[in-house]
């Protein structure tokens, strides 16, 4: 297994704030952080926690990034007449006793995440029958079905992280495709 850390240039600095590139930096963060994270299990803010198979995938992905990061962050330096720093993403290598303490990190973290997750879905479920507006049902299910497949996608790395929470990701994926199958009616 391995971490991949990063630190990407975010809209908050002061050459950037207030700049019509402000908004531009911030999406693009954004946007990066959720390629990132889709990559394997978030750790801790910057560390994700990575299966060795998805190893040549992070490559691509990292020059994806800085291929992004540098048209935006050139454009930037050309109309601000300042240095912007690029952004660190790296694939590290680690110990099985790092892998441990990095995984339980991340175990610790998604179970916080699905306990939340499972109780915005009993929520909606509860209150079910309250909702009559077909545009709030629609909006509803979107985002279920956005959930749906976030954790969908965490559970593969779940598997191959060896974390043991699969059959809970699999409880609230149940949940969700009965709200989606109630909001439908």
């Amino acid at each position: 297994m391995r971490i991949l850390v990063y630190d990407l240039v975010s809209e908050n600095r002061s050459a950037v704030k207030g700049s019509r590139f402000e908004r531009k930096i911030r999406n693009l963060r954004v946007a990066v952080t959720w390629m990132l994270h889709q990559l394997g299990i978030q750790c801790t803010e910057s560390v994700i926690l990575v299966p060795d198979t998805r190893a040549p995938q992070v490559e691509d992905v990292a020059n994806r990034i800085m291929e992004m990061y540098s048209r935006v962050l050139s454009e930037a330096e050309g109309a601000l007449g300042v240095a912007l720093p690029r952004p660190v993403i790296m694939l590290l290598s680690i110990t099985k006793d790092q892998f441990t303490a990095f995984r339980k990190l991340a175990e610790r973290r998604l179970r916080e995440m699905l306990e939340a997750n499972i109780e915005r879905v009993r929520t909606i479920a509860k209150n079910i029958d309250e909702i009559d507006d077909p545009d709030r049902a629609r909006s509803l299910v979107s985002s279920l079905r956005r959930l749906k497949y976030e954790w969908l996608n965490i559970r593969k790395h779940v598997v191959d992280l060896r974390i043991g929470i699969k059959d809970d990701i699999d409880r609230l994926v149940r949940m969700i495709d009965d709200v989606i199958a109630s909001l439908k009616g």
